[in-house]
């Protein structure tokens, strides 16, 4: 008779705040993601509009993809192409 070793359960994301008052993995991808101000610096060079207006735009279609989005992981992909398609779309009117 065989055994399987049991493994540790791991908390690869924690809810709650560490003691040292971090925030949460999970909160801090949605409110700051690391690469934000690249994307949005990206995204005015490529569209010719202005940052700020990037800015305003990227933010708020980030918060909606993260509320509504089931795979996280396609994310950054998805605002980036639906940003720059609504920039464009501003730009032609």
């Amino acid at each position: 008779m065989s055994t399987t070793p049991l493994l540790p359960k791991r908390d690869l994301a924690p809810e709650s705040d560490d003691k040292d008052g971090s925030v949460a993995m999970s909160e801090q991808a949605f409110n700051r993601p690391a690469d934000a101000e690249a994307e949005i610096e990206l995204l005015a060079c490529e569209t010719h509009m202005p940052r700020e207006l990037v800015r305003a735009v990227y933010s708020s279609e980030r918060a909606k993809l993260e509320r509504t989005a089931r795979i996280k992981t396609y994310i950054p992909v998805l605002v980036h192409r639906h940003v720059k398609a609504l920039l464009r779309e501003r730009r032609r009117a």
